[in-house]
């Protein structure tokens, strides 16, 4: 099972990555935090959890340890999947989601997308109970600030402050002697080459909106919900990374003032 992977970003599209590590792309659905993070041509790393289904192999990438440890933890609950699972850990943080399990904040949780108010009621009696059961380590991992320590936030520094990676993850290692897969992150037939280079987003005004849209689809938004976003806050000549972050960031100024 892979756990992380460090290498160069290919593409963005919506909430898909597409990294290369090892001579090998792989596609992962990303948090909005390491879509943040993550520039199409530039090193990154990031945690990965990898499910394996009969039809499928899913990668889900996270721009920390911690936001991976919450959203394993979410997929222990009852009725919670990846997709449910990977909205939440990008609508709250960490400590946000644990305070308002903590308090028994209905409408915190509702805010994500696919969460009425009943199943918001019973995530909240599940992960008391869930977050209670955490050993001392993992409860410090998730209310801890991991920013100066991170690899992943390490990776993403600005290209003129380059920071070193860790010797203690070598996952660019891990990558190669993992068996071969596509570039949809399935094994078989030889993934992307590092000879091909990424490619730069060339797309018109309306494509890059109507990808963003269907980021935010993905993350469990409405449609109307997610044309709302985006209209109001695209602006020319902005990219579909740009989009979804501004949109992500709307949705969490909107959330604050209500």
């Amino acid at each position: 099972m892979y756990g992380s992977l460090r290498g160069t970003v290919l593409r963005i599209d919506g909430s898909a990555v597409l990294m290369e590590a090892g001579g090998i792309g792989f596609e992962a659905e990303a948090s909005a935090a390491a879509l943040r993070m993550l520039q199409p041509g530039r090193p990154a790393f990031i945690y990965v959890h990898h499910i394996v289904r009969e039809d499928a192999e899913l990668l889900f990438g996270f721009a920390s340890f911690k936001e991976r440890l919450l959203f394993r933890e979410l997929l222990k609950v009852s009725g919670v999947g990846p997709r449910l699972a990977l909205s939440m850990v990008s609508a709250l943080s960490a400590k946000e989601l644990m305070a308002a399990v903590q308090e028994e904040d209905v409408r915190a949780i509702s805010i994500v997308p696919g969460i009425g108010r009943k199943t918001a009621e019973r995530l909240i009696v599940e992960l008391k109970d869930r977050f209670k059961r955490l050993s001392l380590e993992e409860s410090s991992a998730l209310t801890d600030d991991d920013s100066l320590s991170d690899p992943a936030v390490m990776l993403s520094a600005p290209a003129d402050q380059p920071a070193a990676a860790p010797e203690a993850d070598k996952p660019a290692d891990d990558a190669k002697s993992a068996p071969k897969e596509t570039s949809s992150g399935r094994r078989g037939s030889k993934g992307k080459t590092s000879a091909e280079e990424p490619q730069a987003e060339n797309l018109s005004p309306r494509a890059v909106r109507e990808e963003a849209i269907s980021a935010l689809m993905g993350l469990g938004y409405k449609e109307a919900q997610a044309v709302s976003y985006v209209k109001a806050v695209y602006q020319k000549g902005m990219d579909t990374k740009a989009v979804i972050v501004a949109a992500l960031g709307h949705v969490n100024a909107i959330n604050r003032r209500s």
